[in-house]
């Protein structure tokens, strides 16, 4: 399945829907582990944006892993060992100058969801004012990217909120089987992309429910041909 700028992309679209993927890196899996960073992107189910489109408007916050580990239960040591098997590119994504606090993490991506005031335009991406607040969230599971974020929200020391509702949490695995039951579902190349990169993971996600909904013949678009998505199906 490919796609092709010159025929309609997300500009071409009304927006009229504006959902949230996130995806978080962590060093455990169960609540309380530290999260090291937070990617997301803004997105449509029912449209089709090319990867690139997703990551001009996805974000990324690393969190000082100090603050992470401070307000944390702890690490896990299977999952420490995980990452030092990961290649350099990933490992070094967890790092940089631009770490923030957990709290301003938090917050950061609370306002990336539901702050349409001009002034985000400079922060997040130049139309962010434009795209409607989030009504729903998805994960690859928000029993893991949610309940650990969760943990935090809900710390003492912390007064950021969760922009969501529990009844608003969206998981990706349930529509890839919807739509590729058999598991031959396609895989997606983003230029530029790194495995185990939080703003990578959250972009090809979306891109994977955009394809299972035109898959389940519910893309707005569903009778338009596209070539602009990298990958296979």
């Amino acid at each position: 399945m490919s796609f092709d700028f010159g025929r309609v992309t997300a500009k071409d679209q009304p927006r009229n829907n504006c959902e949230l993927m996130v995806d978080v890196e962590s060093f455990g899996t169960v609540m309380g582990s530290p999260v090291v960073t937070i990617g997301a992107t803004l997105f449509d189910p029912y449209a089709s944006d090319s990867g690139e489109e997703l990551m001009r408007r996805a974000m990324l916050v690393r969190i000082d892993l100090s603050d992470a580990i401070a307000k944390s239960t702890g690490v896990e040591g299977g999952t420490m060992r995980w990452w030092f098997e990961q290649k350099d590119a990933a490992i070094k994504a967890l790092i940089g100058d631009d770490a923030v606090s957990m709290e301003e993490a938090l917050t950061k991506l609370s306002r990336y969801c539901n702050e349409r005031g001009s002034f985000v335009n400079k922060e997040f991406f130049d139309d962010l004012t434009d795209f409607p607040r989030t009504c729903r969230y998805w994960a690859k599971d928000p029993d893991f990217d949610m309940r650990l974020m969760q943990f935090f929200y809900e710390h003492p020391d912390i007064s950021a909120r969760a922009p969501w509702k529990f009844w608003e949490c969206r998981s990706v695995r349930t529509v890839q089987d919807l739509a590729w039951p058999d598991g031959d579902r396609p895989s997606f190349d983003v230029k530029g992309g790194v495995a185990h990169d939080a703003r990578w993971d959250a972009v090809t996600q979306a891109m994977m429910i955009q394809a299972a909904m035109r898959r389940l013949g519910l893309a707005k678009d569903q009778d338009v041909e596209f070539t602009n998505w990298e990958g296979n199906s």
